[in-house]
């Protein structure tokens, strides 16, 4: 079974998301602060990351960062950051990091699964 790390302080959006990806396929762990969540990424590995932006203490930028420069088994694992905080400096800013996908809150389920589909790798006909 795949499995995906929801970082969101806001709970019932970390649930709605975790119900979202439930529905294909996906075990989920949801975590709301960025230090429990960095804990998580350096310890165990994921399919997917979803990451809010803005949280207290840890930001989802920082979060962003040490994950994305560090050998740690997230290192290279497909990020979708979910945020009402979307400027275009720091979407080029995560686009310096490697990251690609960006979801705009609020959302529809739909537009997380066409993020999700996207990431998932072509299968041959």
């Amino acid at each position: 079974m795949k499995r995906a790390i929801v970082v969101e302080d806001q709970k019932p959006i970390r649930e709605a998301i975790s119900e979202i990806l439930k529905l294909i396929g996906f075990e989920t762990r949801l975590i709301g602060d960025g230090h429990a969540a960095l804990d998580a990424l350096l310890a165990e590995p994921f399919d997917l990351i979803t990451l809010d932006l803005h949280m207290p203490a840890f930001d989802g930028l920082s979060l962003a960062e040490t994950i994305t420069s560090q050998d740690g088994p997230n290192r290279d694992t497909p990020i979708i950051v979910i945020s009402a905080y979307l400027s275009p400096q720091t979407v080029e800013l995560l686009q310096e990091l490697g990251i690609r996908h960006f979801l705009p809150k609020p959302f529809e389920a739909e537009e997380l699964l066409d993020h999700i589909e996207e990431l998932s790798p072509q299968k041959p006909d």
